[in-house]
């Protein structure tokens, strides 16, 4: 009943001014614009943004209502009454936020419409003396435990292993990257994974102490890799060589089936599908053999010329890099050898002794992680060693 009374007077009050029914106020602070009329041509919300030519690129309706009733009065003239339709209209703006969820799906589906654009793959060059870059990365033991207190040497877990790991791998592809090489081998030469099974132990079955589950080994050591490849692909033209070791035959053949899949469309990135525990790489005068090393180390050169016996011929430079002896356990192994005209390279490890190796003496070996330039015609020009270190705790 009150608010009905208040209709009227304000009716009346509109009315008696004579002239067209029309009362708007704006009011602007910093929380936003709040607008009201009363009126007989503003009947909407939509009527009164426009009368006060709101910025609808600014702002946003917070709140609006919109009512309309009927007021009688009579005519000056002949005292007639006379029934007007009057509309009162209340509208409250504030400052934009930002896209709304449905500005936001509109704009991804505009998006999605659009012709999607690849970065573009450098074009490989192909000429007559590129160089080749062979990135070795042997022995990282994931999941292998060592604590300095008993061993004397660093310490060594699943987490230091993927800082280590990472690190050395980023630098031996950036100190590539500056030689300019047309071509890239990552080359993967067993015991990336400590131990191969749920027990804890060797593919032969050998009990080992070890830090972390087989489920995180595999996450941690498989990611740490597989940024190694997507960091070289980014600057060259990429191939991956995978071999198992002694440690780690059935994780290997998974970690290889792994980075398969993960690189099938990539252009610049291909990952060999040889299940084979020796493996070659030709780069113009260059024969390259990569193996563990546990098996058939000094019959190396032989088994290169026959099982590559037409790149043999047509090769001066013939080399094979292995891993497996990186704590020097047989007192014959060297770092580095010539036999048959063959260099026979052993790589070294980053990951320190454990206990077992420090127990038997097996310590002050290299904890590095080396790589390799090769010329088209000319061999072996240059080499760089990583050795990133982690503070004792």
């Amino acid at each position: 009943m009150a608010q009905r009374s208040a209709k009227d007077s304000l009716t009346r009050a509109i009315l008696s001014k004579g002239c067209t029914p029309e009362e708007v106020t704006k009011r602007e602070d910093d929380s936003g614009i709040e607008a009201r009329s009363v009126s007989a041509r503003i009947r909407t919300v939509a009527d009164l943004l426009a009368h006060i030519e709101a910025d609808l690129d600014r702002f946003e309706v917070a709140s609006s209502e919109a009512t309309k009733w009927e007021g009688l009065t009579a005519d000056r003239e002949t005292g007639e009454p006379v029934v007007t339709e009057l509309h009162r209209v209340h509208v409250r703006l504030r400052p934009k936020g930002g896209p709304t969820t449905r500005e936001v799906v509109e704009a991804m589906i505009e998006a999605a419409k659009k012709e999607i654009r690849r970065p573009k793959q450098k074009k490989q060059a192909t000429k007559r003396g590129g160089k080749l870059q062979v990135v070795i990365v042997s022995d990282t033991h994931f999941g292998k435990y060592a604590w300095h207190r008993t061993t004397g040497g660093d310490d060594y877990d699943l987490g230091l292993a993927e800082r280590l790991v990472g690190a050395a791998g980023r630098e031996l592809v950036e100190v590539g990257d500056s030689h300019r090489p047309t071509r890239r081998v990552i080359a993967f030469l067993g015991d990336l994974f400590h131990y191969d099974t749920p027990s804890g132990t060797t593919t032969s079955g050998t009990p080992l102490e070890r830090d972390g589950r087989l489920q995180k080994m595999i996450q941690v050591g498989c990611d740490s890799m597989l940024g190694i490849i997507e960091r070289s692909a980014e600057t060259c033209q990429t191939d991956v060589v995978i071999v198992n070791g002694n440690h780690d035959e059935t994780l290997t053949w998974a970690w290889q089936r792994i980075a398969v899949e993960r690189f099938r469309d990539s252009r610049n990135t291909n990952v060999s599908g040889e299940y084979r525990g020796r493996q070659y790489v030709r780069h113009g005068g260059n024969l390259l053999g990569f193996t563990h090393g546990h098996k058939a180390k000094k019959k190396l050169p032989q088994i290169m010329a026959l099982e590559q016996s037409a790149s043999w011929s047509e090769c001066s430079y013939r080399e094979w890099h292995t891993g497996h002896f990186h704590s020097q356990a047989a007192e014959w192994q060297r770092p580095i050898e010539t036999l048959d005209g063959v260099v026979v390279r052993t790589a070294p490890a980053l990951c320190p002794p454990d206990d077992w190796h420090s127990t038997h003496g097996f310590v002050g070996s290299r904890q590095c992680m080396e790589t390799f330039i090769y010329d088209h015609d000319a061999g072996l020009v240059a080499m760089h060693i990583s050795q990133p270190r982690i503070k004792k705790a």
